[in-house]
């Protein structure tokens, strides 16, 4: 027992432990090619920048901080895919998986009556460790050998228009802070509630992809029908579907069959699908940017409705379209 035990420890050590030779260093950092990334703005970076200007005068005098958030553990060394604050998001201009750990200041120019003064903004970022960096293979957070290339300063700052620093450099007080004051957070929420051209534009998009995800769900009825966890063929086509053509799902995928269609927000996706019940998908496609759809469908799993389940669907339908009008 004593042997195995210290045979599991070494094999842990041994995973662990890296190189630290010179010989080992110098051959890590030699041989890479330059990446090559783009260096213009995106096309959120214009909106964001008059969605902060409505947002300085809201505030004159007050300094705004916005972090993206921090990169969430699943297990081990092994994190989520990132996914910024919305707040962040829509202050920037920068949508899916790019700033782990960022944060934007907006530090007034002027005090609190002089509402024209506005604000200077300043993105602090972590830095990407190259390959002249001992990071480049150690850091999970940074390196490029673990995570691949990301934008540094200069790109970050040319893609946003947004004066840009090393996370380093942000003033110890402003650390404290998690999130926008209640009232900032308050102030975006409302600002949002109309949405610019890219919005709308980007929510189309959104639209459009949800609806094509549910264009290839149906096919896939059949095999549902044949398998024994059916609720997760149709959960794993459509979201399956939001990788390829978006970011991710914009929440859990309801893929609820028969009994399970009854309960609000059923996404264990366990059950069986069974020929003359009823599916109810509740799912939408996340783009890039970070808008998302949601589409709820009830669908015959036969393709084609009872007569008990055809007078119920259209009085729900009655009642949404009246609701509508």
């Amino acid at each position: 027992m004593e042997d195995t035990d210290k045979a599991t420890q070494d094999l842990n050590k041994a995973r662990t432990t890296r190189p630290s030779t010179d010989e080992f260093k110098e051959f890590l950092s030699s041989g890479w090619g330059e990446a090559d990334l783009a260096t213009t703005a995106i096309a959120s970076a214009p909106y964001a920048a008059t969605r902060r200007e409505r947002l300085s005068k809201l505030f004159p005098g007050v300094r705004i901080v916005a972090p993206a958030g921090e990169l969430k553990v699943r297990s081990n060394d092994t994190d989520y895919r990132f996914r910024p604050d919305s707040d962040f998001a829509y202050l920037t201009g920068l949508g899916a998986d790019y700033e782990p750990g960022a944060v934007l200041v907006m530090e007034p120019r002027g005090g609190k009556d002089d509402a024209d003064a506005g604000h200077d903004a300043t993105l602090y970022v972590i830095p990407p460790a190259g390959a002249d960096d001992e990071g480049f293979y150690s850091d999970p957070r940074s390196g490029e050998f673990w995570i691949g290339r990301r934008p540094g300063l200069t790109e970050f700052e040319a893609m946003t228009g947004i004066a840009t620093k090393p996370l380093v450099e942000l003033p110890g007080g402003i650390r404290l802070a998690n999130h926008p004051t209640k009232a900032v957070h308050r102030a975006l929420s409302e600002m949002r509630m109309v949405k610019d051209e890219y919005e709308i534009q980007q929510m189309r998009d959104a639209i459009d992809a949800t609806i094509a995800g549910f264009e290839r769900v149906v096919p896939q009825l059949p095999r549902a029908v044949e398998h024994k966890r059916g609720e997760r063929v149709i959960e794993a086509t459509f979201d399956g579907h939001a990788r390829e053509e978006g970011n991710a799902v914009g929440y859990e995928t309801i893929a609820a069959s028969g009994d399970h269609a009854t309960t609000l927000h059923w996404i264990r996706n366990t059950g069986q699908v069974r020929r003359g019940d009823l599916l109810l998908l509740d799912a939408g496609v996340e783009v890039e940017s970070l808008y998302t759809a949601d589409i709820t469908r009830t669908l015959p799993i036969d393709g084609t409705f009872t007569p008990v389940q055809r007078r119920v669907y259209e009085v729900v339908l009655e009642a949404a379209d009246a609701g509508h009008a």
